[in-house]
């Protein structure tokens, strides 16, 4: 089952950093980067039992898998290769260690048994710093929880090291692609991640497709990237839903695509769509008043809502709240005048969140808020800006769009002139054309 990058993600970032990265060997060259993949022997090979195994529904873990589960753990944090690298090797091994406890129901004494181990960890390893971070996380993830978290989710992908991909706006390299496909071939290809690719692709496809939209992909770099997910899903057939998404994503929703139109009922129940609003520049907020990160944003956009009045900008929300009211109301408080539509009809039975609704899946969102900043001719230009990065965004699109319009009235004045200059006989009447243009008398800088 899908499930928001909100409840997903909160796994992750509560665990630190995963460990699977591209480590580069050198600068980046004209002809192509120096790199290579550097995968943690963490990752490379099963250290632990089967997580099947420990997938119970809920039930007692036994003392036989606990004790099968502890002796892993010992080997994993014993081996040559954790210790060249402890941070890192440990890092994930306590994680695949941690997430077999989450579904299955583990006992008192088991969970004083893992609490010791780690305290003799720690002691042995004074100067690591994930022990005690996983220590603190023992009892949490020993309750049981209805799925086990993934792995793949948890690596580290698409490192901003120093030349590894471009800033923020400009093109992709080539051997830069090919770095990202070979990172995400990689992490398809994990031990560990080849129980459920439906589950443990999503993310790092995710992944993927949040640093892709970052940067300008050449129509052959899109090609390539759209071939090499199609092969991926060939191999993996069970991995199609979250695949088809990225897809979408690369061929549909980076930055110089036209952002593909939507169309749904506001939360009046009146239809319309996105592209009712081109000539303006748009943001497109996927939202909802159970998302913290999205209650943080509503300054920026009452200010934006303000300084941008009677501009050519407009804001449109799109709502994942699973009541109506929840969204009406709240936009009535806090002073959100926009239209918004309202996605979390096609989940009657959700109780707080419903961010699976057709918009949302469509544009594969599953991390809100996600904003999206369109120019007047629909043409996507930002993903994902925020706070003051949305307010400053939005406003350079306006001033570009503005400065357009004074160029071609500029330019229409001077064609105007240039009639006016053909023939004697017509000149009052075609400067009197030129002033209507222009503002200005036939002899120049004289008020008519």
């Amino acid at each position: 089952m899908r499930k928001p990058l909100a409840i997903i993600g909160a796994i992750v970032v509560s665990f630190g950093l995963g460990a699977l990265v591209a480590g580069s060997s050198g600068a980046a060259g004209a002809g192509g980067g120096d790199w290579e993949l550097d995968v943690p022997a963490a990752a490379a090979k099963l250290w632990f039992p089967p997580a099947d195994q420990f997938d119970n529904e809920g039930e007692p873990l036994s003392d036989e898998s606990f004790e099968e589960l502890m002796a892993a753990l010992e080997v994993a944090m014993t081996a040559e290769e954790t210790l060249a690298d402890f941070e890192r090797e440990a890092d994930l091994h306590l994680w695949n260690f941690m997430r077999r406890l989450s579904v299955p129901e583990i006992g008192d004494e088991q969970k004083e048994r893992i609490h010791a181990y780690l305290d003799a960890l720690a002691e042995e390893h004074p100067d690591s710093e994930v022990i005690g971070q996983r220590k603190r996380l023992v009892d949490s993830y020993a309750e049981h929880m209805p799925s086990m978290p993934g792995f793949a989710g948890f690596v580290t992908l698409f490192e901003d090291e120093e030349g590894s991909y471009p800033e923020e706006g400009e093109p992709f390299e080539d051997w830069q692609v090919d770095r990202m496909l070979a990172e995400l071939d990689a992490v398809a290809n994990l031990p560990e991640a080849t129980g459920d690719f439906e589950t443990e692709l999503r993310i790092p496809l995710w992944q993927m497709g949040n640093r892709l939209q970052r940067s300008a992909l050449s129509d052959d770099q899109t090609d390539r990237i759209v071939a090499f997910l199609d092969e991926l899903e060939e191999k993996y057939p069970e991995g199609a839903e979250p695949i088809e998404q990225q897809r979408f994503v690369v061929q549909n929703l980076m930055p110089g695509k036209v952002a593909p139109n939507i169309v749904g009922k506001d939360t009046e129940g009146v239809e319309f769509t996105l592209e009712d609003y081109r000539g303006n520049i748009v943001a497109v907020i996927f939202s909802g008043q159970w998302c913290g990160p999205c209650r943080g944003e509503y300054p920026y956009q009452r200010g934006m809502l303000e300084a941008f009045k009677d501009r050519d900008v407009v804001l449109l929300g799109v709502n994942s709240d699973a009541v109506l009211d929840t969204i009406v109301h709240a936009k009535e408080r806090e002073g959100l005048d926009y239209r918004t539509w309202w996605d979390g009809h096609s989940q009657p039975d959700a109780d707080l969140v419903a961010a699976e609704g057709p918009i949302a899946k469509q544009w594969n969102v599953v991390g809100w808020p996600t904003i999206y900043v369109i120019d007047e001719d629909g043409v996507i230009r930002h993903a994902d800006k925020r706070g003051g990065a949305l307010v400053a965004a939005v406003d350079k699109l306006l001033m570009d769009k503005t400065m357009r319009e004074y160029q071609e009235q500029a330019e229409q004045g001077v064609e105007v002139e240039a009639d006016a200059e053909v023939s004697d006989e017509g000149e009052s009447e075609d400067a009197n054309a030129k002033t209507k243009v222009t503002g200005k008398s036939k002899e120049g800088n004289q008020s008519g």
